[in-house]
């Protein structure tokens, strides 16, 4: 019963994948389905400014942001649990 039920599904797994064709040169032309990630949203690490001048552990956070809205660096009020408190964090390269 279990291979009938394997053949079955085997059948029809090979029925729905189209067979790749050939093409003039004789090569077989396969297409494949992977998207495309390449643009405007670029991933960036924040850290904090204030750490560094007390000589305390800098906090780093990792966010994205769209390149084409906010081309200048990101500035933004974030935790630094180090300090326990809201500090300034500025993009780094």
């Amino acid at each position: 019963m279990a291979s009938a039920t394997s053949a079955f599904f085997g059948s029809r797994l090979a029925a729905s994948i189209p067979a790749p064709t050939k093409n003039g040169s004789g090569h077989r032309d396969v297409t494949t389905c992977m998207a495309k990630k390449k643009g405007i949203r670029v991933v960036i690490t924040l850290e904090c400014t204030e750490a560094r001048g007390e000589g305390g552990t800098p906090s780093r956070y990792t966010t994205e942001k769209n390149r084409k809205n906010t081309s200048e660096r990101l500035e933004l009020l974030k935790y630094n649990k180090f300090l326990r408190r809201k500090t300034l964090h500025r993009e780094i390269k």
